[in-house]
């Protein structure tokens, strides 16, 4: 019997990540929100419209597994100081930045990394006064853990009742907020933003994800870097792509429409020296292990009541230590609740950028999700990068060693953490192809893990594989992604959710 579906695409091939299908596939059919049917051209069902997308190639959209959203959107329309090499241009462009916008009383800016400036340490508040003028600056560490703030935002602040706040020699605050002092910052400030600057910001996200051929991301809603409030906007708006979004505190039922944990951070980051490591690293002229933000057995109940509840849950680890303690805590709810259980949520560890080969291992048997960002590989990995600078060479090779989870067939979601890294899917593809330390995946699998990862840990099993019954969420490219010297170059031509165009068209 023939199938009378809305519309019927032809491309040059369809890379339906399916692992059922064994023919190629040329054609996709469309029935309202639906994928109806998949393969050859010759054996296509009879539809209302046929599209013809030439030599353009088909894939199941992206999902950004790790982005924190609203911020991405403010450093869109803020100073951006990515790759700034020096305090002195990180306050050029702040300078710069604030002439063109003299009528922003709030300017934010993200992503500044004084890992390799020789100044050896960022600006001190009154250096962004001095930049800035009359205005309030929020400048966001790279890892989004460290924050630089003007003097008059500094006095708005509980200093007093705040740890993390750099102090000079005479004991006055630099203006360098690290951990709790950096999210009372980022708190403050945010709430000096106008509805119609949140409003803005978050459309700029949207635009910039389905412009990218990403479909869906998860947002990581953070009482310190987002606010709740933030959180059930994402999470109940309309938007023009998929929004998953998570709450970040230790309640096992944070709300109906909030999902439990996601980046709720059991350690800090490697760059602000909090990252928990089973062995010292130097930050700067301190020596640490960094530090666990919880009890072992608030982590323990927190996944219990999770995994009894059937809901699955995440936690921010980096460290091998941040890394054990949710497994024990994993094992505790396995040993409690059944292993079974604790496997079908579906639960996740975002980061685990510094796992052993053991610690994998148990993920994979647990069932547990690695949300993982491959663009960290690409911007700290290597021999001259920050991991071997805080840790040396060898701990350098086997950080964020995808390899292992593939081996060790644990799962694994790609996301961005941006704004830590931007927005970059195929760069993030082509990271996890290119391990800097020698333990990279196939260009199929990082693909795979960065469209499928992230529909699996959602438990969205009805999207994903481009294959009859799944909702129509796709992608088109210009060429065939898996063939090409380097998919970076590869502009999308349109971006399918829910069977709707967001973005581009279908007339390639």
């Amino acid at each position: 019997m023939s199938l009378q579906c809305s519309l019927l695409l032809v491309a040059a091939g369809v890379h339906t990540l399916d692992e059922a299908q064994v023919a190629p596939a040329r054609a996709l059919a469309l029935d309202g929100d639906r994928i109806a049917w998949v393969g050859r051209v010759a054996e296509a069902p009879q539809t209302d419209r046929v599209a013809d997308l030439g030599g353009a190639w088909v894939t199941p959209a992206f999902v950004d597994a790790h982005v924190h959203a609203t911020a991405t959107g403010l450093a869109l329309a803020g100073v951006d100081l990515a790759g700034a090499a020096s305090a002195a241009e990180c306050l050029d462009r702040l300078a710069r930045h604030a002439a063109e916008a003299r009528q922003d009383p709030v300017i934010i800016g993200a992503s500044w990394d004084d890992f390799a400036w020789p100044e050896q340490r960022p600006p001190r508040a009154e250096q962004l006064a001095q930049a800035a003028p009359g205005r309030s600056v929020l400048l966001v560490r790279v890892d989004g853990h460290s924050c630089l703030v003007d003097p008059a935002t500094l006095a708005r602040l509980p200093l007093r009742h705040l740890e993390g706040v750099d102090r000079d020699a005479d004991g006055a605050p630099t203006g360098l907020l690290r951990e709790s002092a950096s999210e009372a910052a980022q708190t403050l400030v945010r709430g000096l933003l106008t509805p119609a600057q949140l409003a803005a910001a978050r459309q700029a996200v949207c635009d910039r994800a389905v412009a990218l051929g990403i479909g869906s991301f998860h947002e990581m809603g953070h009482p310190g870097l987002s606010g709740r409030e933030d959180a059930i906007v994402w999470a109940t708006g309309r938007w023009p792509v998929d929004v998953v979004t998570w709450w970040a505190e230790l309640d096992p039922d944070p709300s109906p429409v909030l999902r439990p944990g996601g980046d709720l951070f059991l350690d800090g980051s490697i760059g602000t020296g909090t990252a928990a490591t089973t062995s010292p690293y130097q930050c700067g002229d301190r020596l640490t292990c960094g530090e666990l933000f919880h009890p072992d057995e608030a982590v323990a109940e927190f996944f219990t009541a999770c995994t009894r509840a059937g809901r699955g849950a995440g936690v921010h680890a980096i460290g091998g230590r941040a890394i054990e303690q949710a497994l024990r805590a994993l094992e505790v709810s396995a040993d409690l609740a059944g292993p079974g259980a604790v496997r079908a949520c579906r639960h996740r560890i975002e980061h685990a950028e510094l796992p052993s080969e053991g610690q994998i291992r148990r993920m994979a048997s647990l069932g547990v999700v690695a949300s993982v960002q491959p663009a960290f590989d690409a911007a700290w990995g290597g021999n001259g990068g920050m991991y071997a600078a805080r840790f040396g060479p060898d701990t350098a090779k086997n950080s964020n060693p995808f390899a292992w989870f593939a081996r060790e067939r644990a799962r694994l979601a790609f996301g961005s953490d941006s704004t830590v890294t931007p927005l970059d899917p195929w760069g993030a593809v082509v990271a996890a192809e290119r391990h800097r330390g020698g333990w990279g995946i196939d260009r199929r699998a990082a693909l795979i893990a960065h469209t499928l990862g992230g529909r699996y840990v959602a438990g969205q099993d009805d999207i994903g594989p481009l294959r009859p019954g799944a909702r129509a969420d796709f992608a088109v490219w210009p060429d065939d992604p898996l063939a090409v010297d380097d998919p970076r170059c590869l502009r999308c031509l349109a971006t399918v959710i829910s069977g709707q165009v967001m973005y581009g068209d279908l007339q390639c």
